[in-house]
Parts: C-alpha cells; structure tokens; sequence
C-alpha cells in the first residue's frame, strides 16, 4: 500500500521555506541600500554617535569585537540585525587604530540568559583570553536583559589585565567610566523589565 502524504506537513514546509526566503530577501536590500548610501547614489546624511575615549584607545592598534543581538527571528527584527553588523564592521574597518577581532551574533536569542546566547559566550571567552580591547554594541539592552548577567559580565571584563571596554553606543556610556556604573545599572533592569 502507497503511503500517503502529510499534506499539512508539506504546507508547513513550504512555509517555513518561504519565510527564509523572504528574510534573506530583506537582509539583501538591507545591504544594496547600504552600500547605495555609501557609494554616493542616494543623497543620505549620516550623523555618528559622539565618541567618548577610555584609556587604551588611544593606543596603535586596539583589538575590536562588536556584539549584535536580536531575540526573535521575525522579519521585521531582520532588519535591525542587519544593521546592527553592517554598521560595527562599517566603524571598525574605518577607524585607523582598531583592529578587527570578529563580529559576534546572537540571532533569534532572548538577551534574558546568557546561557543560550553562543555568540556571547565566544565573545567572553576571547576576551578573557585577552584577545579583545574593546566590544561595541548598540545598547544595555541588545548586551543583556538580565541585570544580574549585565552587571556581573561587566564586571568581569572590568576586572581583567588588561580590562576589556564595553561601549553603548545609544547610551553614550563606556563601562570602564566609574561614573557610568549607577547609570548602566538603571538602564539594565529597565531593560529587564521591558523584556518580561
């Protein structure tokens, strides 16, 4: 006897394929309007974040890695993830003393735990191994919403020889300024409570 089809399966299927699809689709005009802005086609005028130094950067070569986040894999949030890399590799291959690390992702994962956020944990373990000088990132709450995890993290970056700088680049906050702590700590548990 033939065996019968699963109908729903294969709708299901052809679903989920057409979904992949249409992300990619969007990641792909995300990177063509990139690259039209910078080669001059579209008139855009791009205003960067201020800057903030911290200790080392003003050192020959500082060893960057950018840390890009979103906790759902919908469309919409595509969108943003793309960005996200598209603009840290943009500021680290155009900044004449920093060096490339890596761009570490997180993509379709809560920032709620860091236990299933694999990009993050390369990220802390490189840095540990005293790979890395400086993480950028777009906000406190694409690095984490968990409180506990942001400020114990953070703290540990701190605490290595030498430490490792975190910069928030929306908030305009480095980690290794003291006077930012109280400032980052607020910030976290707004963002721990957004989440839930």
């Amino acid at each position: 006897m033939a065996k019968q089809l699963d109908a729903e399966r294969i709708e299901r299927e052809r679903n989920r394929h057409q979904v992949g699809n249409r992300r990619e689709e969007e990641k792909q005009k995300i990177r063509d309007t990139i690259e039209r802005n910078r080669s001059g086609e579209r008139k855009v005028r791009v205003i960067m974040p201020t800057h903030q130094l911290y200790a080392n950067e003003e050192s020959e070569c500082v060893r960057v890695a950018a840390y890009c986040r979103v906790s759902t894999a919908e469309e919409e949030q595509a969108g943003s993830f793309e960005m996200q890399v598209q603009h840290f590799t943009s500021v680290i291959e155009n900044t004449p003393n920093y060096q490339m690390v890596e761009i570490y992702t997180d993509e379709g994962v809560s920032g709620t735990s860091v236990y299933h956020r694999k990009g993050f944990q390369r990220m802390l373990a490189d840095a540990e191994a005293g790979k890395i000088d400086l993480i950028l990132t777009k906000s406190i709450s694409r690095f984490g919403r968990n409180i506990v995890d942001v400020i114990s993290t953070l703290r540990k970056l701190n605490n290595l020889t030498p430490p490792v700088v975190v910069r928030f680049e929306s908030e305009g906050l480095n980690s290794i300024d003291g006077g930012n702590a109280i400032i980052i700590t607020v910030l976290s548990a707004a963002a721990e409570m957004e989440s839930q």
